[in-house]
């Protein structure tokens, strides 16, 4: 056997021919601390994708108060996201190295490194690798061969769900959930936000009012303004455009964009800019579903932007 303990055989054997293991969130304490994603062995022995070993590790819910370990949240990345449709590089250079730097292996359908590092839209031929990208990925075959087939939740929806309630800050009233204005990143009612609450009893009542506001507008002007020029999209077979790969940091108000997960095309109607969170926060039109939609997308996650390269339409849309 290639491993000493019983803690490392495949899963099959461990659990009398299993066929596979729900992955879940894993921790010591029940209510904070660090969360690990990972399966219960033979249903009592804890493994994390992070190679992070403590028998006290138990399954705790969604929506804790617990911070993510962040080796494992690239591992959920790496093993929730579709890979890039233009194709993935074995490995690519950070931003801003240059030919001497060490390469780095690229999580599906990002430009992010097993390490963490923001990496350039280029393949990358250095013989030097990352020790930090090699580690989690030798940790990461490792679970994988000891886990044999796993059964994995759905990665993060590309568009938010409009019915999706938010908790305020502190978490002092779990009971009242809020509606998040996306181009803010605040409630509606102005309060901060540290999460999704989906098991609310009730709504705040003045974000109902002004979020119900907001969506007549919405439907009143936006929507008329991002349909019509989603057709002259089509209709204009002639025109100039600029089609490239980039993170989703690159699109501007006006692009059209797609991405690995995701068979619609997005066209970006507003942005937030808010640099220091992990996720951006657009406005798109949907054209498939005839609407405007509130998208929550990794910084880092690589999409196929098409941008008109003259503009001939520059009146702003109405939010």
């Amino acid at each position: 056997m290639p491993y000493a303990s019983d803690r490392f055989l495949p899963a099959a054997y461990l659990n009398g021919g299993s066929l596979s293991l729900p992955l879940i969130r894993l921790a010591i304490g029940r209510t904070n601390g660090t969360v690990h994603y990972g399966v219960l062995l033979d249903a009592t022995q804890p493994l994390t994708v992070c190679a992070t070993h403590s028998p006290d590790l138990q399954p705790i819910g969604e929506n804790t108060a617990h911070t993510l370990c962040q080796s494992c949240t690239r591992a959920f990345l790496i093993l929730t996201t579709p890979p890039h449709p233009g194709g993935e590089p074995d490995f690519r250079p950070a931003v801003g190295a240059g030919k001497s730097a060490a390469a780095h292996r690229p999580i599906p359908g990002h430009l992010l490194g097993y390490c963490g590092k923001s990496l350039d839209d280029r393949a990358f031929t250095a013989r030097r690798v990352c020790a930090n990208c090699i580690g989690l990925s030798t940790a990461l075959d490792r679970f994988r061969y000891t886990v044999g087939a796993l059964e994995l939740p759905s990665g993060a929806p590309c568009h938010v769900d409009d019915n999706v309630l938010w908790t305020a800050s502190g978490r002092g009233n779990l009971v009242t959930g809020h509606r998040r204005d996306a181009l803010v990143g605040t409630s509606w009612c102005g309060q901060q936000l540290s999460g999704p609450n989906p098991d609310a009893s009730h709504e705040c009542a003045a974000c109902r009012r002004i979020w119900q506001e907001a969506e007549v507008t919405r439907h009143t002007y936006t929507l008329p303004r991002a349909r019509e020029r989603a057709r002259w999209w089509h209709q204009r077979q002639d025109r100039a455009l600029d089609v490239f790969d980039d993170r989703v940091d690159a699109l501007q108000v006006g692009d059209a964009y797609s991405l690995s997960g995701c068979a619609e095309t997005h066209h970006v109607v507003a942005a937030a800019d808010r640099i220091r969170e992990s996720h951006r926060d657009l406005v798109v039109y949907l054209p498939t579903d005839d609407r405007i939609a509130d998208v929550r997308v990794h910084r880092d996650r690589a999409v196929a932007i098409k941008r008109p390269s003259y503009v001939t339409d520059t009146v702003p849309f109405v939010l």
